[in-house]
């Protein structure tokens, strides 16, 4: 099935066609090619879209304005379909000021159906419709133009199954009754996606203080800045040891700040005093007003009932059909051991609740209060253990 070009969008008045055919539409495949590499934000550099009868290749290259179709992209009640969606919501939320109001991503619903996680494209369409795709133009520069007939065509396989596999994928989770847990694990990514612009707390910063931490914040951001104003990964401004280095120290002055090893003022970029005034700025902080220390110092069952949870998990994932990347992490499990030695003073783990809960709540606090015990039932089996009500008889 090849491309036809005149779905090629790389016109003002074929993006106003694109636009008007879109509008009524309420499920459309997107997929996004973008080069990423010496930036700090990747450059986009061709969207895909489908529908149910078509397939258009956007060009932003000729196009500086798709803040139309963004907006069209993220109105309520239009559901965008992707896989591995993270870069898209980004793009998306970047360019309409929100969110997509519905996405699927199929790569997730894949791990929560029993297909596998984290699938590639190719890896989808063979699992889930048995369907070939060409990955030969995986390392094309897409900034590159004119764009040859065979990058069209390679650009339209990524969306032309997408709402095919969608038909499917809706019809496996109805049949499994997981439809919620698919809406509610591809909300849940959104919003996961849209909180990741202030993570400042990075490798080693557990090791700090409070304000050493407020000191960390504050720098992060300045790094931040200065990245996004040169458009450079953030490593070339200043790496995350640096980083670390910088708020466990706190210097005063430039000249303590040049004091620490390693550090190369030509990454700073006549930035130094900047740099000083971030701490400065921590250090004024009220005490009350300090970021909190995540520093765990844990009791030794901790990590000994997290094992054993991870286990437990383990044979749950495989009973259910559901990749145990998704449904919980060490950390996770840690939260649920912390939280149940000292249920007054500890979140309840978010872990256990949605679609996770409704797996891992009963056998796992059933298991921690002593009402569960574990056995081996058969060896054969990838789900060998088994979980049972102990009694006393």
């Amino acid at each position: 099935m090849s491309f036809d070009q005149s779905f090629y969008i790389d016109s003002a008045q074929k993006f106003d066609g694109l636009l008007r055919k879109l509008s009524s539409q309420t499920v459309i495949g997107l997929d996004t090619e973008f080069i990423s590499e010496g930036r700090y934000e990747p450059e986009l550099c061709l969207v895909q879209l489908s529908t149910t009868e078509d397939i258009f290749v956007v060009d932003p290259m000729v196009l500086p304005d798709l803040r139309p179709m963004w907006e069209l992209l993220a109105e309520p009640g239009r559901e965008i379909v992707t896989v591995a969606a993270r870069q898209e919501i980004k793009f998306c939320a970047k360019g309409a000021g929100a969110a997509p109001a519905c996405v699927l991503d199929l790569q997730v619903a894949a791990g929560l159906l029993g297909y596998g996680y984290p699938l590639s494209h190719t890896n989808l369409c063979l699992r889930i419709l048995n369907a070939r795709v060409n990955g030969g133009e995986s390392f094309t520069d897409w900034r590159k133009r004119p764009l040859r007939p065979v990058q069209l065509e390679y650009a339209a396989d990524d969306v032309r199954y997408l709402l095919p596999m969608r038909e499917k994928i809706l019809a496996s989770a109805e049949k499994l009754a997981r439809t919620n847990w698919v809406r509610g694990e591809c909300d849940h990514l959104v919003k996961a996606v849209m909180r990741e612009d202030e993570r400042w707390r990075i490798s080693g910063s557990a090791r700090l203080s409070r304000r050493q931490l407020a000191v960390l914040r504050e720098v992060w951001r300045w790094r931040d800045r200065q990245a996004r104003g040169l458009n450079v990964p953030v490593a070339r401004v200043l790496g995350d040891s640096m980083l670390i280095e910088v708020a466990r120290r706190s210097p005063a002055t430039v000249e303590d700040l040049f004091s620490i090893r390693g550090l190369d003022s030509r990454l700073l970029r006549k930035a130094e005093q900047d740099v000083v005034d971030a701490v400065a700025t921590a250090r004024s902080i009220p005490e009350a007003d300090l970021p909190s220390n995540e520093r765990r110092d844990d009791p030794p069952q901790v990590a000994v009932l997290t094992k054993l949870l991870s286990v437990a998990v383990a044979n749950l994932a495989a009973e259910t059909d559901v990749d145990t990347a998704l449904l919980a992490t060490t950390s996770d499990l840690q939260e649920i051991v912390r939280w149940f030695l000292d249920k007054e003073g500890a979140p309840y783990p978010e872990v256990l609740e949605g679609w996770r809960g409704e797996i891992l709540h009963e056998a796992l606090i059933g298991f921690l209060e002593g009402k569960k015990v574990v056995r081996v039932g058969n060896v054969r089996r990838p789900n060998p253990l088994l979980f049972e009500s102990f009694s006393k008889d």
